[in-house]
């Protein structure tokens, strides 16, 4: 957690508010660099695609999650039924993104834009992407697995009928 929480502890959807943040700023920042020619498109679908599924899983399992739906309800990120542990692969991935944002833009300045070091480093960092998306997709896997095969509110609207 960020030295910001220590001051103030984390609220129920603090732990889906930081992650957010973090791909919004990461996938605006990765946009720019990417419009601007200095990073390869590669590796902008990557990362975006990454954020994109991972964000897009987060929303089936609180999906499945409800009592009741409505989109107010899914989108209400303080009732606490999500809480995002990311693993350790998922902090490496930002990591290596936050690297390679800092090395396509620097490349015009450091004269890299066809180093094999900054290439190697790009693939690395895509490489990185997909094993991490990977490990996600497993873990959501389980998840959804742990949850009843309907969402509730659907359920109970056929005990209903």
């Amino acid at each position: 957690s960020s030295g910001i929480n220590a001051e103030w502890p984390l609220r129920p959807g603090g732990s889906i508010i930081d992650p957010i943040g973090d791909k919004m700023l990461m996938g605006l920042t990765t946009a720019s660099v990417w419009y601007s020619g200095l990073m390869p498109s590669w590796l902008v679908f990557i990362i975006l695609g990454r954020d994109i599924i991972l964000l897009c899983g987060g929303l089936a399992v609180k999906y499945k999650s409800l009592d009741k739906f409505s989109i107010k309800e899914l989108f209400n990120i303080a009732d606490g039924t999500i809480e995002v542990k990311p693993g350790w692969h998922g902090k490496v991935n930002m990591c290596l993104q936050l690297g390679a944002v800092i090395g396509c833009l620097g490349a015009p300045i450091w004269s890299l834009q066809d180093s094999t070091y900054l290439q190697a480093y790009l693939a690395i960092t895509g490489v990185m992407g997909v094993y991490s998306l990977v490990q996600y997709i497993l873990t959501y896997k389980k998840v959804m697995g742990k949850i009843h095969s309907e969402p509730k509110w659907m359920e109970e609207s056929k005990k209903d009928s």
